[in-house]
């Protein structure tokens, strides 16, 4: 029996994730609350996430090029849906929607 797993270039992933993060910094004050929020609450993973996420985005410029390492300590996943959308989830919890324009 075959695989149904639908192929998603690696390309199409890396565009998605620098999309997503590039928004994240863009609207960072919008997220500012939630990640201060995290950081009181009694889930001592979260709130260090949280704690990362705003150090990470003060003074951030958009990324143009990937980097891995830097993913790595960012990225919990990205889930590819059948219509092609691809959802960006950071490991604070903050997902973003890509839609995928090769579809």
């Amino acid at each position: 029996m075959g695989c149904d797993n639908r192929h998603v270039e690696e390309e199409t992933l890396v565009k998605a994730y620098l999309m997503a993060w590039n928004a994240l910094v863009e609207n960072r004050e919008a997220f500012m609350g939630r990640w201060k929020e995290q950081m009181q609450g009694e889930n001592l993973l979260e709130g260090y996430r949280a704690e990362k996420f705003i150090e990470y985005t003060d003074g951030a410029e958009p990324l143009t090029e990937m980097d891995t390492d830097f993913m790595m300590k960012t990225l919990d996943h990205i889930k590819v849906f059948e219509d092609g959308t691809l959802l960006v989830v950071f490991l604070d919890g903050t997902e973003m929607e890509c839609k995928n324009e090769e579809e």
